[in-house]
């Protein structure tokens, strides 16, 4: 991934960790269609969990959340522990930690702590 590329990328990743995941996921789908096949696998998965983000906040989580956070998991576990200057394998276990919580709740959606308990994602390099 070229530089302007990896800035592209850790601004999406800034506007996830503030809460704008779907600013985030549509800057990451920018960036998705102009980059080649080897560098697309990481900004899809960032997709995936920023579109799952905005959909357990601002639709209510349900399955479709979910099936967007089991997809990304299953595309960060073949990028573990670090690709492109991100820390993959901590945004794994946060977020399978995350996906595993909301699993155990009686009632689907976001609760008032979620904002704070949500997975961010760590800029390495």
């Amino acid at each position: 991934m070229d530089s302007a590329a990896r800035d592209e990328l850790y601004s999406a990743i800034a506007l996830f960790n503030r809460g704008e995941h779907l600013a985030a996921q549509e800057q990451l789908e920018t960036l998705y269609n102009r980059l080649d096949g080897d560098d697309q696998p990481l900004v899809r998965a960032l997709m995936l969990v920023a579109c799952g983000m905005h959909l357990h906040f601002k639709r209510g989580g349900g399955r479709g959340a979910t099936n967007c956070f089991r997809q990304g998991l299953v595309m960060l576990d073949d990028m573990k522990p670090e690709r492109e200057g991100i820390a993959t394998g901590e945004l794994f276990d946060a977020l399978e930690a995350y996906l595993q919580e909301l699993n155990t709740r009686r009632k689907p959606g976001a609760g008032f702590f979620d904002r704070w308990l949500a997975p961010k994602i760590r800029v390495t390099g």
